[in-house]
């Protein structure tokens, strides 16, 4: 084998291992790194052989005994205080949600009576005011000159009427006396009736003329407040112009609504409790007062109407309200949380949590109250009794449990 390695890259003993080999000799090989690593075993077994006459191999580890793993603890379920229910008697209610905005019980459109200007108008909306208040002031000149003018006709006609009436007196007696013509007693006798008319309806415009006049001062009708005014001083107002709208604010009414189908459940008096939108959880007590004989045209509820009390004047009209009507009510029932019931197999049952795994207790259910959300107790309960009243559908019969803190 040639040496791959030119001749100028050798150095001395390279060169001469190469000319033995081309001369057909065995070049040598080197026998000290063999004896390096010879000593050097011999060194480290003695070094081993040392160290064990004077104790300093540790000893091996015994072998650890094998531990029995732990049986698993018996699991108890935690419940909290909120998923359980103490058995109680308790008032029970059935009820009617109803929904509407509040209008004022009592207010009234003030029109304009008579065809004056306004010289004056004293309030402004949002007024207080009390019956007989002056509201406005309508010039009364161009009026007393027209009760004025009805009363000289007036006075006119009743003294030709006089004198008709005298008139027709004496030709009744010519006529009576066969020195007149009956047609003259007739002539005489309509003209008397037809003045008798037009005295009548002179007096009627001296009346009208007068309750004019009297119209000139607006005032208010009852205690109440100014909700619009629809005129200014200096106009000209003609008869049956609008000008004030005042509403009574110390009663107001809930107009609402009731399915036709329970309409038999709701009577007269029916104590109502409302919240009103913007007094948060304020509750405020109305009473039903008339229930409209017809349905709402398209549908099946029937409007009822809520009387509410608002003597302190802290309601305004146009505030929306909810409230709930009190159908029936039952005091000192048994009851529970509609979700505390179950159904299996063998039938309604409960889950108590009375000792320290939690029991099956069979149960006779009464009734629903409160829309679903309440169920009267027949049989099987008994006050002071604790039931798992969450939704908790894994929970089984003999299960222990703590109730959390």
């Amino acid at each position: 084998m040639h040496n791959p390695k030119p001749d100028w890259a050798m150095n001395k003993r390279e060169k001469a291992r190469a000319e033995a080999i081309a001369k057909g000799e065995k070049p040598k090989r080197r026998k000290w790194p063999w004896l390096v690593l010879l000593v050097l075993v011999v060194a480290a077994g003695g070094g081993y052989y040392y160290a064990d006459q004077n104790g300093l191999i540790p000893e091996p580890p015994e072998q650890a005994t094998p531990v029995e793993p732990e049986a698993p603890a018996e699991l108890i379920v935690r419940l909290a205080p909120f998923e359980v229910t103490e058995v109680a008697p308790g008032d029970l209610s059935e009820t009617l949600r109803v929904t509407g905005s509040l209008t004022p019980s009592r207010q009234v459109h003030l029109s304009a009576e008579v065809s004056a200007r306004l010289l004056d108008v004293t309030v402004r909306e949002g007024d207080s005011v009390k019956e007989g208040a002056l509201l406005a002031q309508f010039d009364v000149v161009s009026l007393e000159n027209q009760l004025a003018q009805a009363q000289s006709n007036a006075e006119a006609t009743r003294v030709q009427f006089a004198q008709a009436q005298s008139d027709f007196e004496r030709t009744q007696t010519l006529v009576e006396r066969d020195l007149a013509a009956p047609t003259a007693l007739e002539n005489a006798q309509s003209g008397l009736d037809q003045l008798r008319a037009q005295v009548a309806a002179q007096e009627t415009s001296v009346q009208n003329a007068q309750t004019a006049l009297e119209k000139a001062r607006v005032t208010a009708p009852f205690d109440g407040v100014i909700a619009e005014r629809q005129v200014d001083p200096g106009a000209f107002v003609a008869t049956g112009s609008p000008l004030f709208t005042i509403v009574d604010l110390t009663s107001l009414e809930v107009e609402a609504t009731a399915p036709v189908s329970i309409s038999n459940q709701i009577t007269e008096g029916q104590i109502v409790t409302l919240r009103v939108e913007g007094f948060g959880d304020q509750t405020f007590t109305g009473e039903v007062e008339r229930l409209n004989p017809m349905a709402i045209s398209g549908s099946r509820m029937l409007p009822v109407y809520i009387a509410l009390e608002n003597t302190n004047g802290a309601l305004r009209g146009g505030m929306f309200a909810t409230g709930r009507i009190t159908l029936e009510e039952k005091s000192g029932a048994l009851w529970v949380p509609v979700e505390a019931i179950r159904e299996d197999a063998q039938g309604t049952f409960v889950l108590t949590a009375n000792g320290e795994a939690l029991e099956r207790r069979a149960v006779e259910v009464a009734r629903d109250w409160d829309n679903g959300a309440k169920v009267e107790i027949a049989s099987g309960l008994e006050p002071g009794d604790t039931v798992v009243s969450a939704p908790l559908p894994e929970l089984r019969a003999g299960q222990k449990f703590a109730i959390t803190e």
